[in-house]
C-alpha cells in the first residue's frame, strides 16, 4: 500500500446512510473515518426518494434498488481496491455476501460486524426471545456442501478476517463458531444523531400530558406486549399517557387487540413513524420517562437517545443493554418479561425526583465515556491492524 494514498473503506451495509439510522454504529464509524482522513465509500440499498449516488458527512454513498445493480456495483468499487471491506450486518443483506466474496477472492481484507448474532434464524428458533434458548451452532454452514443456503447467507461472517463487536454478548457466540479474530470494540457515539437533513415540519399529536415514551420496532423482541401489560399497573395519576414511535405506520393488529382486551385505549398514543430528526427529538424532550422493555437487544442505541436529551430510562435488564446500563445509576432496571416488576420501575422513576435526576446525569456521563477519542482510537487500531496483517 502507497503511504501516501488515503486509505480506504468500503462499507456494505443493508439499510442506511440517512438521518433516520444516524446513530446506527456503521454510519457513525463511517464519519469518524472520513474525519480522520479516510475515504469512506458506503454501500446499501436505496429507499423512496433517495438518490442513487451522493455525499453525506464525507461519505460516497451508493444506493442499488435491484440485487443484480448492487452486485455490478460491489463488483466495480472492489475492483478498484479499497484497503478495507466492512461489511454489517447478514440479514436483508445479500449484496455483502458478494461485497465478502469479492474481497476474498482479490485478497483484500474483510472485516464484519453484527449488533447481535441471535437475530439470526440459523442460530435461534425464537428470534424474538432467543436469550433462553438452544443455541444451534451446527446450522451455521462453514462449507456449500453443509448447507447452500446457509453458507451463502453467513460467508461475511465465517470468512472474515476480523469480527468486529461492538456488544460483549456476541464474543462468546462467535468464538463457539470457529470465528477467527474476534474482538470487542466498543460502540462509538457521535454529536450528530439530531443534526435534521430535512426541513419538515409536519406536526405531531402529542399528549399535553406527562407521557412515557416506547421507541422501537413492533417486534415482540422489543417488550412492546409487556408495556401494554404494564400500563393499567401504573396510576393514571402518575403516568396518564404513554406515547409509541415505531417504524410501522399503524398499530399492528396484535397491537390494537391487546389494548383494546386491557382497555387502556385512553391512556395510548401510537404515533408510529415519526418524519425526521427534529420531529423525534420534540417527541424525546417532551416525555417525561424512556421505556425500553426488551425481550432481546443486539446493542440497544435508544437509552442513549434519551440520554443525549436528559430523560431517565427504564429498561430490562437483558444482555447487551446491561453492558451499559447499570442500575440506578443511569437507568432503572427491572426483569424481562415482568409486567409487574416493569410498572413498579416505571411509576418509581415518575415519582421520584430525585432519582430521575441521577439517572439523567448518569446517562450523560455515560454517554461522554461513548463519545471519547479512546473509542475512536480502538476502531482505527482494529482497522490499521487488519491491514497490516493482509
Amino acid at each position: 500500500m502507497n503511504p501516501g494514498r488515503k486509505k480506504t473503506i468500503l462499507v456494505v451495509i443493508p439499510y442506511g446512510f440517512n438521518e433516520r439510522m444516524a446513530n446506527f454504529p456503521e454510519f457513525t464509524i463511517s464519519r469518524m473515518l472520513a474525519a480522520e482522513g479516510w475515504r469512506v465509500i458506503g454501500l446499501t440499498q436505496r429507499e423512496r426518494g433517495e438518490p442513487s449516488i451522493h455525499e453525506t458527512h464525507g461519505i460516497r454513498v451508493y444506493r442499488y434498488r435491484t440485487f443484480l445493480e448492487g452486485a455490478l456495483r460491489a463488483l466495480y468499487l472492489c475492483v478498484a481496491r479499497p484497503d478495507v471491506v466492512h461489511v454489517h450486518m447478514l440479514r436483508n443483506n445479500r449484496v455483502g455476501v458478494v461485497a465478502a466474496m469479492l474481497a476474498k477472492l482479490l485478497r483484500i481484507p474483510l472485516a464484519f460486524s453484527e449488533a447481535g448474532l441471535l437475530h439470526d434464524h440459523y442460530l435461534t428458533d425464537d428470534r424474538d426471545d432467543p436469550l433462553k434458548q438452544t443455541i444451534h451452532y451446527e446450522r451455521v454452514a462453514r462449507k456449500p456442501w453443509q448447507g447452500f443456503r446457509s453458507y451463502f447467507f453467513h460467508f461475511p461472517l465465517t470468512h472474515a478476517d476480523a469480527a468486529m463487536f461492538y456488544s460483549k454478548h456476541n464474543m462468546p457466540i462467535a468464538e463457539a463458531l470457529g470465528i477467527r479474530n474476534v474482538r470487542y470494540v466498543p460502540l462509538l457515539i457521535d454529536d450528530t444523531r439530531w443534526e435534521s437533513d430535512t426541513q419538515n415540519e409536519i406536526g405531531l399529536n402529542l399528549p399535553r400530558e406527562p407521557f412515557a415514551l416506547f421507541v422501537g420496532q413492533m417486534k415482540k423482541r422489543k417488550g412492546w406486549d409487556v408495556l401494554l401489560r404494564a400500563i393499567p399497573l401504573v396510576p393514571v395519576s402518575v403516568l396518564p399517557k404513554f406515547v409509541f414511535v415505531s417504524a410501522t405506520g399503524k398499530q399492528p393488529v396484535e397491537f390494537q387487540r391487546l389494548a383494546e382486551e386491557l382497555r387502556i385505549e385512553d391512556r395510548i398514543v401510537f404515533l408510529g413513524t415519526v418524519p425526521g430528526s427534529r420531529q423525534l427529538r420534540e417527541v424525546f424532550e417532551k416525555s417525561s420517562l424512556v421505556i425500553v422493555p426488551s425481550r432481546y437487544e443486539g446493542f440497544g442505541l435508544v437509552p442513549l437517545e434519551a440520554f443525549e436529551v436528559g430523560k431517565p430510562v427504564v429498561a430490562t435488564r437483558v444482555e447487551a443493554l446491561t453492558e451499559y446500563l447499570v442500575h440506578e445509576r443511569n437507568a432503572y432496571l427491572v426483569p424481562t418479561k415482568d409486567d409487574l416488576a416493569l410498572a413498579h420501575g416505571i411509576e418509581t422513576v415518575a415519582k421520584d425526583t430525585e432519582l430521575r435526576e441521577r439517572l439523567t446525569n448518569g446517562g450523560r456521563e455515560t454517554l461522554a465515556g461513548m463519545k471519547s477519542t479512546k473509542r475512536a482510537r480502538g476502531w482505527l487500531d482494529a482497522y490499521r491492524e487488519l491491514i497490516a496483517n493482509r
